[in-house]
């Protein structure tokens, strides 16, 4: 089964040259800092457009692939819309970027399908979801051999379990999968119907805060309670996909997140709308080592 691109042209570039570009171009420019871990086992990045938030994606990945000797990515995504409360893997065939095709890694995806409890194949759930098909160009050009196993994981107390059945089916695995989160952080305004310190800087700065107490979370790996803290303070849209991740790292070996870079919409797109702070959404690269 292939899967086409549905944000191609909108959240990036669908001709392929400029695709490219833009990818290279956000891979040269992030500067990793100094506390980026040297052998990380998995990460998070974000999922809007990529110039609100690629280069921040961009920094997730760069620090993945500093070791990087060959493999697949397991792509844990998060879910806007309604599926169920299973996670789904897309388990045959490939994703079509303006890049060209990615291949679904079947063996490793046939072995979640049949040993995951939490994981069913649902190959048309993922027709519409965007968390990661903006990630693929990204691999395509750090990692173009790279196999790919997406699985979208809903905001349910499952979440967790699922990441650690994954976990699980990859351990054994070499070169072990390198296992990748997407989420975005608070959704801040009108827009979004979050105006809990008003509009304007304020409310900004109330939003990060926000995010902060979810990203002490992150780092210090609280898996289990994840979920009901993203629901409780609408701190993210992919609460699932963070506590899979976290339990599949952690399950993995990793001891602690590392917040590379946190920032939000209203800073990533100040060149464009400087005085714009009516809504804002956050934005974080983390990596688990």
């Amino acid at each position: 089964m292939t899967r086409s691109a549905i944000v191609a042209g909108t959240f990036y570039e669908a001709d392929p040259a400029a695709c490219r570009q833009s990818v290279e171009k956000m891979l040269t420019e992030v500067q990793l800092p100094d506390n980026a871990p040297a052998h990380p086992i998995g990460g998070l990045v974000p999922h809007a457009g990529w110039v609100c938030s690629g280069a921040i994606a961009a920094m997730t990945f760069k620090a993945l692939t500093r070791q990087w000797t060959g493999g697949t990515f397991v792509l844990l995504g998060a879910v806007h819309s309604y599926t169920g409360p299973e996670a789904m893997v897309y388990d045959t065939g490939q994703w079509v970027t303006p890049l060209g095709e990615a291949e679904i890694d079947t063996d490793l995806a046939g072995v979640i399908r049949d040993t995951c409890p939490g994981v069913k194949a649902d190959c048309h759930a993922h027709g519409r979801e965007h968390s990661l098909e903006v990630q693929i160009p990204l691999i395509q050009v750090l990692c173009p051999e790279a196999k790919i196993v997406p699985i979208l994981v809903p905001p349910t107390p499952q979440a967790a379990a699922v990441g650690k059945q994954v976990a699980a089916a990859v351990g054994e695995i070499t070169p072990r999968p390198l296992i990748v989160g997407s989420t975005d952080l608070t959704h801040y305004g009108p827009r979004y119907g979050v105006t809990a310190a008003g509009i304007g800087p304020a409310g900004v700065e109330w939003a990060m805060r926000n995010d902060r107490q979810l990203l002490a979370m992150i780092e210090a790996m609280y898996a289990e309670q994840i979920v009901a803290e993203t629901s409780r303070q609408h701190s993210a849209c992919g609460g699932g996909a963070i506590a899979a991740t976290i339990a599949a790292c952690a399950a993995l070996g990793a001891a602690t997140g590392t917040v590379l870079r946190h920032t939000n919409s209203c800073e990533t797109l100040r060149a464009y709308y400087p005085d714009d702070t009516s809504n804002s959404v956050g934005y974080a690269s983390v990596v688990f080592a």
